[in-house]
Protein backbone atom coordinates (compact mmCIF):
# COMPACT_ATOMS: atom_id res chain seq x y z
CA UNK A 1 0.00 0.00 0.00
CA UNK A 2 0.95 3.59 -0.66
CA UNK A 3 1.87 5.50 2.00
CA UNK A 4 1.00 8.83 3.60
CA UNK A 5 4.63 10.47 5.07
CA UNK A 6 4.40 13.66 7.38
CA UNK A 7 1.40 15.39 7.79
CA UNK A 8 1.56 18.66 6.79
CA UNK A 9 -1.18 21.44 7.87
CA UNK A 10 -1.91 23.92 5.07
CA UNK A 11 -4.49 26.74 3.85
CA UNK A 12 -4.53 28.48 0.60
CA UNK A 13 -7.26 31.05 0.73
CA UNK A 14 -7.00 31.43 -2.93
CA UNK A 15 -7.98 27.61 -3.64
CA UNK A 16 -9.88 25.81 -1.03
CA UNK A 17 -13.24 27.35 -1.20
CA UNK A 18 -13.45 28.14 -4.56
CA UNK A 19 -12.19 24.88 -6.73
CA UNK A 20 -15.26 23.68 -8.54
CA UNK A 21 -15.96 19.79 -8.65
CA UNK A 22 -17.48 18.58 -11.10
CA UNK A 23 -20.11 15.74 -9.73
CA UNK A 24 -21.16 14.94 -13.22
CA UNK A 25 -18.06 12.76 -13.79
CA UNK A 26 -16.42 10.03 -11.91
CA UNK A 27 -13.11 11.02 -9.73
CA UNK A 28 -10.28 8.82 -8.80
CA UNK A 29 -10.60 6.56 -5.64
CA UNK A 30 -7.68 6.18 -3.36
CA UNK A 31 -8.17 4.17 -0.44
CA UNK A 32 -5.49 4.49 2.29
CA UNK A 33 -5.75 2.95 5.72
CA UNK A 34 -5.18 5.18 8.58
CA UNK A 35 -5.94 8.33 6.50
CA UNK A 36 -8.45 10.36 6.67
CA UNK A 37 -8.02 13.76 4.86
CA UNK A 38 -9.90 17.10 5.60
CA UNK A 39 -10.93 20.15 3.24
CA UNK A 40 -8.65 22.55 3.65
CA UNK A 41 -5.76 20.12 5.28
CA UNK A 42 -2.54 19.24 3.07
CA UNK A 43 -1.42 15.29 3.24
CA UNK A 44 2.02 14.21 1.69
CA UNK A 45 1.98 10.97 -0.25
CA UNK A 46 4.33 8.83 -1.54
CA UNK A 47 3.15 6.60 -4.71
CA UNK A 48 4.32 3.49 -5.12
CA UNK A 49 1.72 1.13 -6.26
CA UNK A 50 1.86 0.73 -10.46
CA UNK A 51 -1.64 1.04 -9.75
CA UNK A 52 -1.88 4.67 -8.32
CA UNK A 53 0.92 5.65 -10.27
CA UNK A 54 -0.78 5.58 -13.18
CA UNK A 55 -3.81 7.12 -11.03
CA UNK A 56 -1.57 10.13 -10.49
CA UNK A 57 -0.13 10.22 -14.28
CA UNK A 58 -3.69 10.25 -15.41
CA UNK A 59 -4.63 13.10 -13.27
CA UNK A 60 -1.26 15.45 -14.02
CA UNK A 61 -1.69 14.24 -18.07
CA UNK A 62 -4.52 16.99 -18.13
CA UNK A 63 -3.10 19.73 -16.79
CA UNK A 64 -3.08 23.13 -18.71
CA UNK A 65 0.51 23.68 -18.33
CA UNK A 66 2.38 23.96 -14.96
CA UNK A 67 -1.07 25.17 -13.33
CA UNK A 68 -2.20 21.94 -11.00
CA UNK A 69 -5.58 23.48 -10.53
CA UNK A 70 -6.24 22.17 -14.03
CA UNK A 71 -5.25 18.79 -12.76
CA UNK A 72 -7.76 15.88 -12.12
CA UNK A 73 -9.07 15.73 -8.70
CA UNK A 74 -8.35 12.25 -6.38
CA UNK A 75 -10.82 11.22 -3.45
CA UNK A 76 -8.96 9.60 -0.14
CA UNK A 77 -11.13 7.19 0.90
CA UNK A 78 -10.99 5.27 4.12
CA UNK A 79 -11.64 1.01 4.03
CA UNK A 80 -13.91 -0.59 6.30
CA UNK A 81 -12.79 -1.34 10.00
CA UNK A 82 -12.50 -5.46 9.01
CA UNK A 83 -10.24 -4.72 6.60
CA UNK A 84 -7.49 -2.77 8.12
CA UNK A 85 -5.72 -5.80 9.37
CA UNK A 86 -5.49 -7.14 5.34
CA UNK A 87 -7.73 -9.84 6.25
CA UNK A 88 -10.50 -9.25 3.41
CA UNK A 89 -10.14 -11.78 0.26
CA UNK A 90 -10.41 -8.77 -2.02
CA UNK A 91 -7.00 -7.44 -1.33
CA UNK A 92 -6.67 -5.59 -4.82
CA UNK A 93 -10.60 -3.86 -4.31
CA UNK A 94 -11.17 -3.90 -0.88
CA UNK A 95 -14.96 -1.94 -0.17
CA UNK A 96 -14.60 1.23 0.88
CA UNK A 97 -16.58 3.75 3.45
CA UNK A 98 -18.80 6.13 2.05
CA UNK A 99 -17.73 9.42 3.37
CA UNK A 100 -14.43 10.77 1.01
CA UNK A 101 -12.57 13.53 0.75
CA UNK A 102 -11.81 14.93 -2.58
CA UNK A 103 -8.49 16.80 -2.66
CA UNK A 104 -6.22 18.87 -5.36
CA UNK A 105 -2.56 18.05 -6.06
CA UNK A 106 -0.82 21.10 -5.10
CA UNK A 107 2.94 20.18 -5.71
CA UNK A 108 4.48 17.05 -7.40
CA UNK A 109 7.69 15.26 -7.52
CA UNK A 110 8.84 12.34 -9.95
CA UNK A 111 10.87 9.92 -7.97
CA UNK A 112 13.19 6.86 -10.05
CA UNK A 113 11.58 4.09 -10.73
CA UNK A 114 8.07 5.75 -12.05
CA UNK A 115 7.39 6.81 -8.11
CA UNK A 116 5.84 9.83 -7.30
CA UNK A 117 5.96 12.35 -3.99
CA UNK A 118 2.54 14.64 -4.08
CA UNK A 119 0.89 16.90 -1.67
CA UNK A 120 -2.82 16.64 -1.98
CA UNK A 121 -4.78 19.53 -0.23
CA UNK A 122 -8.65 18.64 0.85
CA UNK A 123 -11.27 20.59 -1.14
CA UNK A 124 -14.81 19.29 -0.27
CA UNK A 125 -16.57 16.44 1.53
CA UNK A 126 -18.57 13.47 -0.99
CA UNK A 127 -20.50 10.91 -0.69
CA UNK A 128 -19.74 7.42 -2.93
CA UNK A 129 -22.87 6.64 -5.01
CA UNK A 130 -21.40 4.50 -7.55
CA UNK A 131 -18.08 2.97 -8.04
CA UNK A 132 -16.23 2.14 -11.23
CA UNK A 133 -13.74 -0.73 -11.10
CA UNK A 134 -10.80 -1.10 -13.26
CA UNK A 135 -11.42 -1.53 -16.59
CA UNK A 136 -9.32 -1.82 -19.84
CA UNK A 137 -5.66 -0.09 -19.35
CA UNK A 138 -7.04 1.80 -16.07
CA UNK A 139 -5.89 0.15 -13.07
CA UNK A 140 -7.30 2.00 -10.25
CA UNK A 141 -11.17 3.19 -9.16
CA UNK A 142 -13.31 5.66 -10.06
CA UNK A 143 -16.54 6.93 -8.40
CA UNK A 144 -19.36 8.79 -9.03
CA UNK A 145 -20.01 11.10 -5.66
CA UNK A 146 -22.69 13.33 -4.30
CA UNK A 147 -21.86 16.15 -2.01
CA UNK A 148 -21.88 15.85 1.74
CA UNK A 149 -23.99 19.10 2.78
CA UNK A 150 -24.04 22.38 0.92
CA UNK A 151 -20.57 22.97 -0.53
CA UNK A 152 -21.42 25.75 -2.90
CA UNK A 153 -23.29 27.76 0.37
CA UNK A 154 -20.81 29.87 2.37
CA UNK A 155 -20.27 28.47 5.73
CA UNK A 156 -22.06 30.68 8.24
CA UNK A 157 -19.00 33.19 10.71
CA UNK A 158 -19.48 31.06 13.96
CA UNK A 159 -17.37 34.69 15.55
CA UNK A 160 -18.62 33.11 18.81
CA UNK A 161 -17.35 29.70 18.02
CA UNK A 162 -13.76 31.40 16.93
CA UNK A 163 -13.88 33.12 20.37
CA UNK A 164 -14.55 30.01 22.19
CA UNK A 165 -11.99 28.06 20.42
CA UNK A 166 -9.68 30.79 22.04
CA UNK A 167 -10.69 31.27 25.17
CA UNK A 168 -10.30 27.00 25.29
CA UNK A 169 -6.75 26.90 23.75
CA UNK A 170 -5.43 29.95 26.09
CA UNK A 171 -7.34 30.29 29.12
CA UNK A 172 -6.77 26.51 30.58
CA UNK A 173 -3.67 23.98 30.78
CA UNK A 174 -3.67 23.81 27.04
CA UNK A 175 -2.11 27.04 26.28
CA UNK A 176 1.55 25.25 26.62
CA UNK A 177 0.93 22.71 24.16
CA UNK A 178 2.41 23.53 20.31
CA UNK A 179 -0.91 22.60 19.02
CA UNK A 180 -2.82 24.87 21.12
CA UNK A 181 -0.08 27.56 19.98
CA UNK A 182 -0.84 26.41 16.50
CA UNK A 183 -4.26 26.94 16.53
CA UNK A 184 -4.33 30.14 17.94
CA UNK A 185 -1.75 31.59 15.34
CA UNK A 186 -4.57 30.67 12.92
CA UNK A 187 -7.20 32.21 15.21
CA UNK A 188 -4.94 35.52 15.02
CA UNK A 189 -5.49 35.28 11.15
CA UNK A 190 -7.93 37.45 9.31
CA UNK A 191 -7.59 35.54 6.34
CA UNK A 192 -8.54 32.07 7.85
CA UNK A 193 -12.21 31.94 8.30
CA UNK A 194 -13.50 30.21 11.40
CA UNK A 195 -14.82 26.72 9.51
CA UNK A 196 -11.05 26.24 7.74
CA UNK A 197 -10.22 27.10 11.35
CA UNK A 198 -11.90 24.08 12.49
CA UNK A 199 -10.98 21.96 9.77
CA UNK A 200 -7.74 22.72 10.25
CA UNK A 201 -8.01 21.90 13.88
CA UNK A 202 -9.53 19.43 13.83
CA UNK A 203 -7.21 17.44 11.60
CA UNK A 204 -4.30 18.73 14.31
CA UNK A 205 -6.16 17.24 17.25
CA UNK A 206 -7.89 14.42 16.58
CA UNK A 207 -5.75 11.44 16.24
CA UNK A 208 -8.30 8.34 16.25
CA UNK A 209 -9.24 7.53 13.49
CA UNK A 210 -12.55 6.75 13.54
CA UNK A 211 -13.14 9.77 15.21
CA UNK A 212 -11.93 11.51 11.91
CA UNK A 213 -13.99 9.92 9.96
CA UNK A 214 -16.63 10.76 11.75
CA UNK A 215 -15.44 14.78 11.50
CA UNK A 216 -15.57 14.19 7.82
CA UNK A 217 -18.88 12.70 7.54
CA UNK A 218 -20.60 15.44 8.75
CA UNK A 219 -21.83 17.90 6.63
CA UNK A 220 -23.15 20.77 8.91
CA UNK A 221 -19.99 23.17 9.51
CA UNK A 222 -22.11 24.26 13.05
CA UNK A 223 -22.30 20.87 14.03
CA UNK A 224 -18.32 20.25 13.21
CA UNK A 225 -17.69 22.92 15.55
CA UNK A 226 -19.48 21.66 18.50
CA UNK A 227 -17.13 17.90 17.61
CA UNK A 228 -14.29 20.39 18.07
CA UNK A 229 -15.15 21.94 20.87
CA UNK A 230 -15.84 18.56 22.45
CA UNK A 231 -12.35 17.28 21.45
CA UNK A 232 -11.05 20.65 23.15
CA UNK A 233 -12.93 19.05 26.55
CA UNK A 234 -11.56 15.80 26.18
CA UNK A 235 -7.89 16.74 25.53
CA UNK A 236 -8.52 19.43 28.41
CA UNK A 237 -9.57 16.83 30.71
CA UNK A 238 -6.23 14.23 29.36
CA UNK A 239 -3.47 16.92 30.32
CA UNK A 240 -5.36 17.74 34.14
CA UNK A 241 -4.88 14.21 34.28
CA UNK A 242 -1.28 13.82 33.09
CA UNK A 243 -0.27 16.79 35.17
CA UNK A 244 -1.66 15.11 37.73
CA UNK A 245 0.38 11.53 37.28
CA UNK A 246 3.22 12.39 35.97
CA UNK A 247 4.70 12.93 32.28
CA UNK A 248 5.58 9.24 32.06
CA UNK A 249 1.95 8.87 31.80
CA UNK A 250 1.74 11.63 28.98
CA UNK A 251 -1.12 10.70 26.88
CA UNK A 252 0.49 9.85 23.34
CA UNK A 253 0.83 12.40 20.40
CA UNK A 254 0.56 14.66 23.04
CA UNK A 255 3.24 17.20 23.56
CA UNK A 256 4.23 20.60 24.99
CA UNK A 257 6.86 21.35 21.75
Amino acid sequence: MNRASDIRLGYHVDMADSISIDFGRPISLFPLPGVVLLPHTVQALHIFEPRYRQMVEDCLAVMDGDDYMTADHIAIASLEPKLQDGSSANHQQPPLKPAVCIGQIIQHEPIAGGRHNILLQGVCRARIDSIDEPEHDRLYRQAYLKPIGAPHVAAPPMLQVREEIRSALTCSCLHRLQSARTIVNWLDREDLPTHAIIELASFLLIKDETARYGFLEEGDPVHRASMLQDELDNLHRLVQLAEQQGSSDWPKGLSWN
